[in-house]
């Protein structure tokens, strides 16, 4: 069993705790603030997202947590205790150790490194904590800000994949990268 506790690096200023009933309020500004930069890449945050789909997704993240099947944090500013968007490691296959890597962060929190700090975190977390042995970060075609955090993350370049990722109704081919 996996236990729920924060992951930090003295040198990182930004810090991940596992999901909780208590973020949902300032959670859901974040996503809220964030929607236009957001809603091209990730379908959940649509026009209408209320408060109530923050909360329904919060309880997932905890009741899979608690069924070991993904690990979803919120991103927190050290600096200010705001939170700065969520990741985890989801689409966990057991029989191979393999795991996706996704992340977002609030838009008025962009270019400080959130995003970098977060996959070297959540690295560490997946392959020393969990024992997966690869994770990896799907990026739709168009989205060169999230290849930015992986590559600057460290993560190797494997390749684009057709037609890999669909958000909304849209059908995206995909650069895969990995951490291994």
């Amino acid at each position: 069993m996996i236990p729920r506790h924060p992951l930090r690096r003295p040198d990182f200023r930004f810090e991940l705790r596992p999901y909780d009933l208590s973020c949902l309020p300032a959670l859901h500004e974040a996503a809220l603030e964030s929607r236009k930069e957001i809603s091209p890449w990730m379908a959940w945050i649509h026009g209408d997202y209320t408060l109530q789909d923050a909360e329904k997704w919060t309880t997932h993240c905890i009741d899979a947590w608690a069924a070991q099947s993904e690990f979803e944090f919120v991103i927190y500013d050290s600096q200010d205790g705001l939170p700065a968007g969520s990741c985890g490691l989801n689409n966990i296959n057991r029989k191979d150790r393999v795991s996706n890597l996704g992340y977002w962060v609030r838009t008025s929190k962009s270019r400080l490194n959130a995003a970098t700090q977060t996959t070297l975190l959540l690295k560490d977390f997946g392959l020393n904590v969990i024992g997966l042995n690869r994770l990896e970060i799907v990026v739709a075609d168009g989205n060169n800000t999230s290849r930015r955090v992986a590559e600057k993350a460290g993560a190797l370049y494997e390749g684009r994949q057709r037609r890999r990722v669909q958000v909304g109704d849209k059908v995206y081919d995909a650069h895969m990268y990995a951490l291994i």
